[in-house]
């Protein structure tokens, strides 16, 4: 009838989607295929950079394009001046957030990024700090984008007591948060450790690691993060997060020096006793 617009029916509307998929497919196989041409004769200029560009905006988890992306990258250190490489890579940068908005979760993305910001000659690691801010506010779970932050901290020697602030307020905003509990606990031993030896004024998460350290905790610093995750079962008695954490906590009190087994033989005429910790 006239004045009316025609509505297609929903089998049409599926035809012409699966039609464009079609089309889309073919120019990106055949994208591929060049990409996969380029790489195979050593084609290591800005246009095959270009053209992963492309292939990776549509799919940013196609690790071979990243390899090959890494590779020219490469070589266009070896040809351009220092300036000029640093702006290659601040381009990149923007390029691999462009991808983490698509994907957040994209491992070859979060990969790259971190080989770019080691390459970069003068790294932004405040930008990069912030980067992670914005997509844990979106995301508290991501955990790659965690293990992101973990490699931007230990690059830039970000203070231990500044990460812990940064705990403090996600699980100040959400209990639930189990990454932030989890970060916390590898924070607590550097930077309150129960140990004769001083530590720096200032200890930096890029010279110490909790596996290189006492996992206790001084009894003064338990008491205040005993609080806090009571805090958190009162809020949510059923979440588990912050039960997970107290059981770590339980463990890291200085331990009491005591008798913990004794062994005695008439026959050898020996006595063995073990000690709860190491007897000087």
């Amino acid at each position: 009838m006239h004045g009316r617009l025609k509505i297609k029916s929903t089998a049409q509307q599926e035809e012409e989607k699966r039609k464009e998929r079609e089309k889309k497919l073919k120019l990106y196989v055949t994208a591929r295929d060049v990409c996969f041409s380029q790489r195979k004769e050593g084609v290591l200029d800005e246009e095959a950079l270009q053209l992963t560009q492309q292939l990776l905006s549509s799919n940013p988890d196609f690790s071979t394009l990243w390899n090959y992306r890494r590779e020219i990258l490469m070589h266009l250190e070896t040809v351009r001046e220092e300036d000029d490489v640093q702006k290659i890579y601040e381009s990149e940068l923007s390029f691999v957030e462009r991808c983490l908005r698509q994907n957040p979760k994209s491992y070859g993305s979060w990969h790259h990024r971190g080989w770019v910001s080691a390459r970069l000659p003068r790294p932004d690691w405040v930008r990069e700090l912030s980067l992670c801010d914005r997509c844990l506010s979106l995301d508290e779970r991501n955990f790659h984008c965690w293990d992101y932050r973990r490699v931007v901290v230990r690059m830039s020697g970000v203070a231990v007591d500044q990460e812990l602030r940064f705990t403090d307020r996600l699980i100040g905003s959400n209990f639930s948060n189990y990454s932030s509990w989890h970060y916390r606990s590898t924070l607590l031993p550097l930077l309150h450790l129960e140990s004769p030896e001083p530590l720096s004024p200032t200890p930096q998460l890029a010279k110490t690691s909790p596996r290189t350290n006492s996992h206790r905790v001084c009894e003064e610093q338990l008491l205040k993060e005993y609080e806090l995750v009571q805090n958190a079962f009162f809020t949510d008695p059923n979440d588990q997060s912050a039960w997970f954490y107290y059981r770590w906590l339980l463990g890291r009190a200085e331990r009491e020096e005591m008798i913990s087994c004794v062994y005695v033989s008439r026959e050898e005429e020996r006595v063995a006793v073990c000690f709860s910790k190491p007897v000087h």
